[in-house]
């Protein structure tokens, strides 16, 4: 068993994300080892012996069923983030080490992250909270209000000691992410949810043993540059006094590396950013991103090779999850299902439909009385007609 590792979760179109980090990672702690969670298949695109990281597919994970269903109704980014609570599970049943910590794909090590596993010895989980100060910054609302919606904490980072408490998170954060990891979709609560961060805000008061990174190099991402630029000493990075840790590329964009994020309420770029940008940007290059961003994603279609819409991948959560317990539907792979995903898709169109032509009918019945037949008359000539065309 490793005593300390890091982790991460990717689609195949990520692969140079993934091996940027890794090399990253061993550049500066050469003892700590990278484990990947491939959200797709590989499908022999790339070989994984020959990474930089130790890959964990789809399949090595415990309860299949339940993923298969979330490689169904989630897209690529929501599967990213739900599976995160599987990802800690895994590491945590098969004990493959006693601290880790999850890490988005990305982020860039700078330097020892020794200082954040020795507090990580103290406790069981650790967060880091978007702000530990007011922001110092003209248009701060505009990042605050933005921070309110998105979470507390950043889920970019998450740190694992193994414990009973740890576990017990475990347990409550996999059972969350399964059904509820959705971005902003759907109706009521689900249009709440902002993929797995917003769960985080609850584990401090439902959980023991959870203690806050508050360091300022650590995590770095717009939400702390705003207030806390990075400057160059010695030929390292600092905020604040404090070396960078680990820089979070949340919103940085390739094409334009020296903006640090699209997230920040101002276009005024350092030379400092236009250097770590290019850096970025050149070791993803040299990490094949070019070739990987064209990677196809597999659960992107049906068996049949027919695109799995969104109103599908939702309409299935649904029958799943919230209104029925549909036999075909439970017992059967959805990626088989597009024949009758599809029926039922027709169905609901045929529903909205009819729901808009009776509104219709009512208020012409009601203040034009255009109309003189029995609304059952109505009805069955509006479905007769939409009959007729949808075999067209």
């Amino acid at each position: 068993m490793n005593e300390k590792i890091a982790c991460t979760i990717i689609t195949k179109n990520y692969l140079a994300y993934a091996r940027a980090l890794a090399t990253s990672l061993t550049k500066h702690n050469p003892d700590i080892k990278l484990y990947v969670l491939l959200a797709d298949r590989v499908d022999e695109y790339f070989d994984p012996a020959q990474e930089p990281f130790e890959l964990i597919k789809l399949e090595d994970l415990p309860d299949q069923p339940t993923v298969k269903r979330m490689c169904f109704y989630y897209t690529p980014f929501e599967l990213c983030c739900a599976l995160r609570g599987i990802l800690h599970q895994f590491i945590y049943e098969k004990k493959l080490a006693d601290l880790w910590l999850f890490l988005d794909s990305d982020i860039l090590i700078y330097s020892s992250l020794e200082e954040i596993f020795q507090q990580l010895e103290t406790t069981s989980i650790l967060l880091n909270p978007h702000l530990v100060a007011p922001i110092n910054h003209p248009n701060y609302e505009v990042l605050e209000v933005r921070l309110l919606g998105s979470g507390v904490y950043n889920a970019g980072f998450l740190g694992i000691r193994r414990t009973d408490e740890a576990g017990k998170f475990i347990e409550w954060f996999n059972q969350r992410l399964n059904q509820y990891a959705f971005q902003r979709r759907g109706e009521g609560e689900i249009n709440l949810l902002f993929v797995d961060q917003l769960w985080l805000n609850l584990a401090p008061s439902l959980f023991k043993e959870v203690t806050l990174l508050v360091h300022p190099g650590a995590n770095v991402g717009y939400w702390s540059l705003i207030s806390h630029p990075i400057y160059k000493k010695d030929n390292n990075y600092f905020i604040n006094d404090k070396p960078v840790l680990f820089i979070h590329f949340t919103g940085w964009n390739i094409s334009q590396p020296s903006i640090a994020s699209r997230y920040l309420p101002t276009e005024k770029n350092t030379s400092i950013w236009e250097e770590i940008g290019n850096n970025y940007k050149k070791l993803l290059l040299q990490c094949g991103y070019e070739e990987y961003k064209k990677y196809p994603y597999v659960f992107n279609s049906f068996n049949n090779g027919k695109k799995i819409t969104p109103e599908m991948r939702y309409l299935y959560y649904e029958l799943i999850n919230k209104f029925s317990k549909d036999f075909q539907i439970m017992n059967t792979d959805p990626f088989k299902n597009y024949d009758y995903l599809r029926f039922l898709i027709f169905k609901e169109k045929i529903k909205s439909f009819l729901r808009k032509i009776l509104r219709i009918y009512e208020y012409d019945y009601l203040h034009i009385k255009l109309y003189q037949k029995p609304k059952e008359s109505i009805l069955k000539e509006v479905l007769n007609k939409f009959s007729r065309l949808s075999k067209k």
